[in-house]
C-alpha cells in the first residue's frame, strides 16, 4: 500500500520554483480527430464552470503528441484544463467536507493535510498559483474507440486511496493506467501522484517533478471570450 510519506507532494516547495512568466495563451481544446473534449464540471452544472476546456498552446500540442502515443482501441478524453478562481474554491471546500465527515477525530492540520492530496487551494499567486489556473493543468482519462469512458480503478475527483496513479487496483483498470501515464509523460507531462487523471506542463507542480527551477507558466485570465456558465 502506498504511504502519503512516499508519494505526496508537499505544497510549500513551490516557493522554491521561479514563477513563471510566460504570455503563450490559452486556446480551446474541442473535441478533434485526436481525443473528446467532455468539460465534466460544466456538464455536472457547476455555477461558474466554462462550457469549453481552455489549455496553454504547448498544453495543447502536447496532448496531441499523447493522444497519438495512446495505443489502438484507446482515445483521450480531456475533462478539465483551465479553471475559474471560484470553481477551484468549491472543489476544495467540498473535498475538504468530505474528508472532515469522513473522519471527525482529524485535527484541522490533519484535514487540510488530506485535502491537499486531492484539491490544490484557490490561488492565483503568481509564486504558488492552483495549478488549473495556470492553463498549464489537465485531468483526462480514456474511452475506448466507440467513446465509452473506460473503468480506470477509481472515479475521478474521488477523494480516496484508488485515486492515487499507482494505487493497488484491478489488472485492467491498472493496465489503462499505465498505457495513460506511458503516453501523456511521452509528450512531456508530469502526473500528480495522488491523481490519476491529474497531468502538468509548464506549471510549477510540473517543474517540481521535472527538477526544474523555474515555471513556464503562471496564473492566467479566463478567455476574454469565454462566458461563466450561469449558476
Amino acid at each position: 500500500m502506498l504511504t502519503e510519506k512516499q508519494t505526496a507532494l508537499d505544497w510549500g516547495v513551490a516557493q522554491y520554483i521561479s514563477a513563471g512568466t510566460s504570455e503563450e495563451p490559452l486556446v480551446p481544446a474541442i473535441t478533434c480527430e485526436h481525443w473528446t473534449a467532455q468539460p465534466v464540471y460544466f456538464q455536472n452544472g457547476l455555477a461558474g464552470a466554462l462550457p469549453e476546456i481552455w489549455v496553454r498552446k504547448g498544453v495543447y500540442d502536447r496532448l496531441v503528441r499523447a493522444a497519438e502515443a495512446l495505443p489502438r482501441g484507446y482515445r483521450l478524453v480531456l475533462l478539465d484544463g483551465w479553471r475559474p478562481k471560484r470553481v477551484q474554491q468549491f472543489l476544495f471546500d467540498n473535498v475538504r467536507r468530505q474528508i472532515e465527515l469522513e473522519d471527525p477525530s482529524l485535527t484541522e492540520a490533519e484535514i487540510d493535510r488530506k485535502t491537499l492530496l486531492y484539491a490544490a487551494r484557490a490561488s492565483d499567486d503568481p509564486v504558488r498559483p492552483s495549478p488549473h489556473i495556470t492553463g498549464g493543468a489537465i485531468d483526462v482519462t480514456l474511452s475506448d474507440e466507440e467513446g465509452t469512458i473506460l473503468d480506470m480503478g477509481g472515479a475521478f475527483d474521488e477523494a480516496s486511496e484508488k485515486s492515487w496513479t499507482a494505487a493497488p487496483v484491478p489488472a485492467l483498470p491498472a493496465e489503462r493506467r499505465r498505457h495513460l501515464l506511458a503516453a501523456m509523460q511521452h509528450a512531456g507531462f508530469t502526473n500528480l501522484p495522488s491523481e490519476w487523471w491529474h497531468y502538468d506542463y509548464g506549471n510549477w507542480l510540473w517543474a517540481w517533478y521535472s527538477k526544474k527551477s523555474s515555471a513556464l507558466y503562471g496564473p492566467v485570465d479566463r478567455p476574454s471570450d469565454q462566458k461563466e456558465a450561469a449558476g
